[in-house]
């Protein structure tokens, strides 16, 4: 077997275990409060929904499923605070074709996981080419504990991480060579992106740096600036439309500060949560285990040890830059995440999946460091400890995050829908149109059933051919 076909073979391979990875975990599937929205919004039911229906006792499912409509889904992503809309009407298309299952919400953020695995190994082949490192990065992304969390949320934080892996590979093909189609498409991408999660914009904002920075002389050539004009109207038509939506998260924002506050706020806090999030971004996971200041200080201060060893053995000036760029997109986050922190005088900002959409570069940048040191005069010991170092960590990460779930509330709205049409009831007493509202997002489309308000009360009641029977709301789960 020639060198080639088997490297071939490794790709192929690789890309096979990360994408069994990303749809076979996690083995069992909760749900949690921001989940829920997303399922609502995609509906077409709106958070002022249950304001609306406050003086009806009674709704038929029929009533409810005239909110389904692509207009309302986006009412309702505006009335929530605008963001995340590519990915609720894509959610919201997805369910009314395959099904409104737990698996099928699920079902979606796979796709865009898968989708976002793809254009990563992609963006790969621009730096490896079909070497082996190609698929070393891929299988380092598919075990990062924020890519594997967030593969089966019911959350736009997937699609966001595939169009910034698109919009990364024709950024560097610009970087490359400044043709406007590369632009363009960077552009896109990008807008698709922010339309996906607002919170993407640290990386498209490093985008425009790095392009300023290498190609400033030709970025305002009449051709580059025609490039960006029917994504820039994209953008802008949307935040234009959405603009109550924003003032709804200015809003949340303000509640969260002013609650967040009352408890004191530390800018030690800040800086050691960041250098933490740096070093597991960047793959030195040390932190996940021990979570201390010194660990932190000590793992991302491994991380620049890493950066400058890696220019000290750049052959070329290109090979630098690559570096630089690759760099700056991984730590984007953790810049602007801080920064934000310090504004608002809270630690909101510091959570892991707000970080997702730098992850990609922070993950093929270590990989591309250590391809780096492995290609100069440093000696066997050296290289090896480099690869040992990266590899062994980041599976002992992804090994023990899989074996030890997190404790979560669970709903109960699911195993609801799934028992009225168990024994075909034809109506449910719920204590809030809120629940009622997220037991509809699950029941298949032309289910009959009479949805029926009873406040206060702590049970789901269904009645059915076969009785009356009472299930509480929310249960305690693992």
């Amino acid at each position: 077997m020639s060198n080639s076909i088997a490297i071939k073979l490794v790709h192929i391979f690789c890309l096979l275990v990360a994408m069994t990875i990303v749809l076979m975990l996690p083995a069992k599937k909760e749900i949690w409060y921001d989940e829920t929205v997303s399922m609502m919004c995609s509906k077409g039911i709106s958070a002022d929904e249950p304001e609306r229906m406050a003086a009806k006792t009674t709704v038929t499912a029929d009533e409810l499923e005239q909110l389904n409509t692509a207009g309302n889904v986006f009412h309702a992503t505006v009335t929530d605070n605008a963001n995340s809309f590519l990915y609720n009407i894509g959610l919201h298309w997805y369910t009314n074709a395959f099904g409104t299952t737990l698996d099928d919400y699920v079902a979606f953020s796979k796709i865009c996981a898968l989708c976002a695995l793809l254009a990563f190994y992609a963006l790969c082949t621009l730096f490896f080419g079909y070497s082996f490192f190609t698929p070393l990065a891929v299988i380092l992304l598919a075990i990062d504990i924020d890519f594997v969390g967030m593969s089966h949320e019911i959350r736009a934080y997937m699609m966001g991480m595939f169009f910034v892996s698109a919009a990364g590979i024709h950024f560097f093909r610009f970087i490359k060579e400044a043709k406007p189609i590369n632009l363009f498409f960077t552009a896109l991408c990008s807008v698709g992106a922010v339309l996906s999660h607002f919170l993407s914009v640290y990386v498209v904002v490093t985008f425009c740096i790095g392009m300023l920075w290498v190609h400033k002389g030709k970025l305002f050539k009449p051709g580059n600036i025609l490039a960006v004009v029917v994504p820039i109207l994209l953008v802008g038509w949307f935040f234009l439309e959405a603009y109550p939506g924003l003032r709804i998260m200015s809003m949340q924002n303000a509640h969260i500060q002013e609650r967040e506050q009352a408890g004191g706020f530390s800018a030690w806090v800040v800086i050691t949560g960041t250098l933490k999030f740096v070093a597991l971004n960047f793959k030195s996971v040390f932190p996940a285990f021990m979570g201390k200041a010194p660990v932190f200080i000590v793992s991302a201060l491994a991380v620049l040890v890493l950066y400058i060893a890696a220019l000290r053995s750049a052959a070329d000036a290109a090979i630098r830059r690559n570096l630089h760029l690759l760099f700056w997109l991984g730590v984007s986050s953790s810049i602007f995440l801080a920064l934000l922190c310090f504004r608002s005088g809270h630690y909101t900002a510091l959570y892991y999946r707000y970080h997702s959409f730098s992850v990609p570069f922070a993950t093929l940048f270590t990989v591309y460091a250590v391809f780096v040191i492995l290609q100069g005069s440093a000696g066997r010991v050296v290289k090896a400890g480099v690869l040992l170092a990266v590899l062994g960590p980041c599976c002992l990460l992804f090994v023990s995050s899989v074996r030890h779930a997190t404790a979560v509330q669970k709903y109960n709205h699911i195993a609801i829908a799934q028992e009225i049409q168990r024994t075909n009831a034809t109506q449910l007493e719920a204590p809030t149109w809120k629940d009622v509202l997220l037991v509809h997002t699950v029941m298949p489309v032309g289910y009959k059933i009479d949805y029926v308000r009873t406040e206060n009360a702590p049970y789901f009641t269904l009645h059915s051919g076969s009785g009356v029977q009472q299930v509480p709301v929310l249960v305690n789960n693992r």
